[in-house]
């Protein structure tokens, strides 16, 4: 039977095969990266910098507004300029997306042509099935866009060459790879090395090495302090191994246990593990041809950036195709062994399949498809864009940057949060011509990586540079406008004459009490008044949650609010002071249906911990009822 399969089973069906499943990995990938588009799920800037590079660079600009320098000032990408023409058919973010998933799908065929160098096309087409849902692969596909993820494809190319020994295509893929990013002249430098062990002509050790170490000190040393202005330095990523690649070098040979012990943390075992346990391992039974991509894997481990160790962001992109050129080579290995053993594809494909299912990616898809059409908030996020003039500055959180890159000046709120440009390291100063900001008060990104007790002083400060109007509000997100009045108030501290329309006692963490609210319904929201008193100062950072009760008693929805968003939180409020919040409560699928009371609890918001208060309810809550 298995012999009459095999008859049938030729190469022409097994690039039959390879055609579908590379057309299926597009449709599903670039399905997903529209899906995290249009759902705002986009929670970084390196899409939006990319994006607005690229427009720039169609209108004869290559300073990024975003990184606050010309661009090649931050990375080498000079792949960028050959990008450029090709955005003009497509000028929109999902291009770019487009293209990096098609160029990461495109690595089968030149990986399908070095594998048949060594093995049959059956095997051949499994070793590619195993590239398709790679996790590290689709990781990378979804981790915003980088053009790193174009040397993917090149590499596989120049290392399918390299084995055929075609000199001058090696040349072009090699010069192709080069443009991608800075630190992949390292993979040359080292590639030289790989041929010299291989035996090859000198033209082989000696150009790939030569150009590579050329190319990587003129980028370090020439381009990237050219354009940056000396304001940042990559190797202060380094850390404790010095902040030049000089003292890099010097300490890794003085002091070799620092060293070791940077390898050797678990996170990066596990970043190890990760890498390599989707095929098996067995790139370690053929470790040589992983030899050219040794400076990048000392890169990644020896970095202080935890990013650069986990398989979930963009960082993997240099070291799959040696991965899988290591395969090809460990698995001839085993073959060699052991030529009658007919089932080592199907069982490497199984294993990989289980890996796929218990760290890939692909349980996203279906949060993804869910938020995107369910989520009320997604068609408020598109209104709230919609009314920022196409022209105008404007400053953002994480996932409306990608939405607004089409315009010469676009920045991003976290620097203005931290107080820090982060690539810089110095004191980060808005430029006075903003004209609108889209800030939401619970952007994940910045309040996990840049929380701060301290950080809403630069909220302050930024909002007494404009003035700023809020102008729409939605749950914890605010559109401001320079120079206008509030029509939406977010807060303010009053006198003790004014009287609440709902008295209330209820005393938080023996700090304040929340002695008064009131509700008033909107076109299509729910406008929540609440009225603290401060009885002494409070160290903590205290969030609000807010449970909807139906006419039933039972809970229907629970959101999570920053008190007097993030602006002036409770570690601000000084004693005596009288504050009244407004929460501005979209009308949910959920949220609507007759709601008889709001119960409030609330959180530590650097803990998550429940903050004690005096009221009887397990959770610390006060139920505030709904006057209709």
């Amino acid at each position: 039977m298995f012999k009459k399969l095999n008859h049938y089973f030729t190469e022409d069906v097994a690039l039959k095969f390879l055609a579908l499943f590379t057309i299926v990995y597009v449709l599903v990938y670039f399905s997903f990266c529209c899906l995290k588009y249009y759902g705002f799920s986009y929670f970084d800037f390196d899409l939006a910098i990319h994006d607005q590079i690229i427009w720039n660079i169609l209108h004869g600009r290559i300073f990024n507004s975003i990184l606050g320098t010309d661009f090649l000032g931050n990375h080498a990408h000079f792949i960028s300029f050959l990008v450029a023409p090709f955005y003009l058919i497509v000028p929109h973010p999902l291009f770019l997306l487009f293209l990096q998933t098609v160029f990461l799908a495109a690595g089968v065929y030149p990986l399908y042509a070095l594998a048949r160098l060594y093995h049959d096309h059956r095997l051949s087409l499994v070793i590619c099935l195993i590239y398709l849902i790679y996790p590290g692969l689709g990781f990378t596909n979804l981790f915003e866009f980088h053009p790193t993820c174009f040397a993917t494809f090149f590499l596989l190319c120049t290392a399918y060459y390299f084995y055929i020994e075609n000199f001058l295509l090696f040349n072009v893929f090699m010069v192709l790879s080069l443009l991608c990013q800075e630190n992949i002249p390292l993979i040359f430098i080292m590639w030289g090395v790989y041929a010299l062990c291989l035996k090859r002509r000198w033209e082989w050790v000696l150009w790939p090495l030569g150009l590579g170490l050329v190319y990587f000190l003129f980028c370090v040393y020439v381009v990237l302090p050219f354009y940056n202005k000396n304001t940042f330095n990559f190797f202060n990523i380094y850390g404790p191994l010095g902040g030049s690649l000089t003292q890099i070098i010097h300490n890794l040979f003085l002091h070799p246990a620092k060293f070791l012990s940077l390898l050797f943390k678990p996170q990066k075992i596990t970043f190890l593990k990760d890498l390599f346990v989707s095929v098996s391992f067995i790139p370690l039974l053929s470790p040589l041809p992983l030899l050219p991509v040794f400076l990048i894997f000392l890169q990644h481990l020896l970095s202080f950036r935890t990013g650069e160790v986990n398989i979930h962001y963009h960082y993997t992109a240099e070291l799959i195709p040696f991965i899988f050129v290591a395969f090809i080579f460990g698995i001839k290995k085993i073959t060699d062994f052991l030529p009658k053993f007919t089932f080592l594809g199907p069982a490497l494909l199984l294993i990989a399949c289980i890996v796929f299912y218990l760290i890939g990616p692909y349980t996203g898809f279906v949060k993804e498809w869910k938020r995107t059409f369910s989520d009320h908030s997604v068609a408020q996020k598109e209104n709230l864009v919609e009314r920022i003039p196409k022209d105008a500055p404007v400053i953002a959180t994480f996932e409306y940057l990608s939405h607004l890159s089409h315009r010469q000046y676009l920045y991003s709120f976290h620097y203005v949060y931290s107080g820090f440009n982060t690539l810089f390291t110095k004191k980060y100063h808005l430029p006075d011509n903003v004209q609108y900001a889209l800030i939401d008060f619970n952007d994940r990104v910045i309040h996990k990586s840049f929380y701060s007790l301290s950080n809403y002083q630069h909220i302050v400060d930024f909002l007494k540079q404009g003035p700023w109007g809020a102008i729409d509000a939605y749950d914890s997100i605010v559109l401001f406008k320079k120079g206008v009045k509030d029509k939406y108030p977010l807060y303010s501290i009053i006198d003790d004459q004014t009287v609440p329309p709902h008295p209330v006692n209820l005393t938080v963490d023996k700090s304040f009490q929340l002695y008064g609210y009131d509700v008033d319904y909107l076109s299509d929201r729910i406008h929540l008044t609440l009225y603290w008193k401060v009885l002494r100062h409070e160290k903590k950072d205290v969030s609000i949650f807010i449970d909807f009760m139906d006419q039933n008693g039972k809970m229907v929805e629970r959101q999570i609010r920053a008190i007097c968003f993030r602006i002036w939180p409770t570690q601000a409020w000084q004693k005596g002071q009288l504050i009244e919040e407004h929460q501005y409560i979209s009308i949910t699928p959920e949220i609507n249906v007759p709601l008889n009371s709001f119960k409030v609890g609330f959180v530590d918001q650097k803990t998550n911990n429940l903050i004690p208060t005096d009221s009887k309810d397990v959770l610390g809550r006060i139920e505030l009822r709904i006057i209709h």
